[in-house]
């Protein structure tokens, strides 16, 4: 039996398969990444994940796990002592080898070993793949650096956008409601800037489902939106693709998958100015289980 995890910001999926791939048990929590929730939440996240993943399954019996993270094995040591910790605890023999986001995204939606992923989550990324391995990666700087095109950058741009609008630089944007309601503040400058400095930054993420739902009926809504794409498609076009020559791209990541405006111009730009076939990673869990088959 093989064991693979997920580990994400906003959700933690583990699936449990046979030698052939069969799934076997499949579990799901809460996030799991340390920079959003901290290490000891991460970690009694993971344990519960591979618990419900192992059901009545002997966990001593599987032959190896893998836990796809962002930052992949350069997490920490102190990460890394939480989930040997948890490995001992649920009862795995070994600790899980710990894997990249963007290498268990890309085994989850390609049926090759070799070609390009773009992930847009909490986080952002377009990453060259060889061998199932990370080659090399475009942005995927994190929330401070880059991540340009993710669930984060769009609701800080949103937050941006509102503020702007307050203060009377910016036009009217129906993202003022949306924004001012999700964070439980009241819709005035000092308000929103208290209720998002109160929170880890990360948590912008959550605000951008309510930006890509306005895309058609609001301007600066899918202004956020549009310019996403092209940080997107900027970083695909960096890797070369078609040069390399590859012929798909596997979208992954939560506003990847999602059905909506980001997803659709993503996918209709991978097609048509790179001329690609367009995959989609639908459960990194599951890739993170087929690497732990492979490697």
């Amino acid at each position: 039996m093989y064991l693979g995890a997920d580990a994400g910001g906003s959700n933690t999926r583990a699936v449990l398969v046979d030698a052939n791939g069969e799934v076997l048990g499949a579990g799901r929590t809460a996030g799991a990444n340390p920079v959003v929730h901290g290490i000891e939440q991460a970690g009694r996240q993971l344990a519960e994940a591979f618990r419900q993943a192992l059901g009545n399954h002997s966990a001593a019996k599987v032959t190896a796990s893998v836990i796809g993270l962002a930052g992949g094995p350069t997490v920490g040591r102190p990460l890394l002592d939480e989930i040997k910790r948890v490995a001992a605890e649920v009862g795995l023999k070994a600790a899980p080898v710990v894997l990249g986001d963007t290498e268990v995204a890309f085994a989850a939606g390609s049926r090759v070993p070799d070609g390009v992923l773009v992930l847009s989550g909490t986080g952002a990324a377009a990453a060259e793949l060889r061998d199932w391995r990370l080659k090399r990666h475009i942005d995927g700087n994190g929330w401070l650096l880059g991540d340009e095109g993710s669930g984060f950058w769009i609701g800080r741009q949103a937050v941006r956008a509102v503020l702007r609008m307050l203060d009377g630089r910016g036009r009217p944007t129906k993202l003022l409601d949306l924004v001012s309601y999700a964070l439980a503040t009241e819709p005035d400058t000092a308000a929103i800037e208290r209720a998002v400095y109160a929170e880890p930054p990360l948590r912008l993420a959550t605000l951008a489902p309510l930006v890509t739902g306005l895309y058609a009926d609001d301007s600066v809504a899918a202004e956020i939106v549009t310019e996403a794409a092209e940080l997107l498609l900027a970083a695909v076009d960096a890797l070369d693709p078609a040069g390399a020559g590859y012929r798909e791209v596997v979208l992954a990541g939560g506003l990847l998958l999602a059905e909506g405006p980001l997803r659709a111009l993503v996918a209709g730009g991978v097609t048509d100015r790179f001329g690609l076939t367009v995959r989609f990673a639908e459960d990194g869990a599951a890739g993170a289980a087929k690497l732990a088959r492979l490697l």
